[in-house]
């Protein structure tokens, strides 16, 4: 795959889910099921970029492109195993956070991004954030791309035999292109299940240096 030359307009197809009136059910279970951070996952509701659709009370979880217009959006079941990308979502702008310093943080799965971040919340603003919605580096060139003051890499992909192949194979690339990176593992499988493994266990994760 090559790093894109230049994005593409929006597909006309690409629909955002309609919104529910409240956020309630989509709170209890990414806060209460997923022990993820209430202040977190209110931090991006505020921004649009989390909410509990209409029509089957899923979480919607959006991405945007470099001029805050949402070109992808990904729909996770709360009461069942459930995900949809919606019609005509570019993976290439999957969900993010965009910061001010020179590091990206790439992970398989919204989730298992918030979950980092409920881990390891100091100065996390900072930096950059995305999720590839799988195992693909389109995220990650199109968010060099959209800021080319990024210098580090972090590869922060799933603890199985698919997640950690992806993740040499991207640090193989990156590395062609003269770009440092590091490979970051869970513990457990994945990033949430090390949050919720920390939380039953009391235990403090170990402290990362980025």
């Amino acid at each position: 795959e090559a790093q894109p030359e230049a994005a593409p307009a929006p597909s006309p197809a690409f629909r955002l889910p309609l919104r529910n009136v409240t956020n309630a059910n989509i709170l209890n279970y990414l806060t209460q099921e997923r022990k993820l951070s209430p202040s977190l996952v209110n931090f991006f509701i505020a921004a649009g970029d989390i909410y509990e659709d209409a029509v089957h009370h899923n979480v919607v979880f959006v991405g945007r492109d470099a001029d805050g217009h949402p070109r992808y959006a990904s729909s996770r079941g709360i009461n069942e195993k459930f995900r949809q990308d919606a019609a005509g979502a570019e993976k290439a702008f999957g969900f993010a956070h965009r910061g001010t310093d020179k590091q990206l943080l790439v992970f398989e799965a919204p989730i298992d991004l918030l979950s980092f971040l409920s881990l390891y919340k100091e100065d996390w603003q900072a930096h950059s954030y995305a999720a590839a919605c799988g195992v693909s580096d389109q995220v990650l060139w199109q968010m060099m791309k959209d800021n080319p003051g990024i210098r580090r890499v972090c590869l922060c992909l799933d603890h199985d035999e698919p997640g950690q192949a992806a993740a040499r194979r991207i640090a193989e690339k990156l590395k062609e292109h003269g770009i440092p990176s590091e490979i970051l593992v869970p513990i457990q499988k994945d990033w949430n299940e090390d949050l919720l493994f920390s939380q039953q266990e009391e235990i403090r994760c170990p402290t990362l240096q980025l």
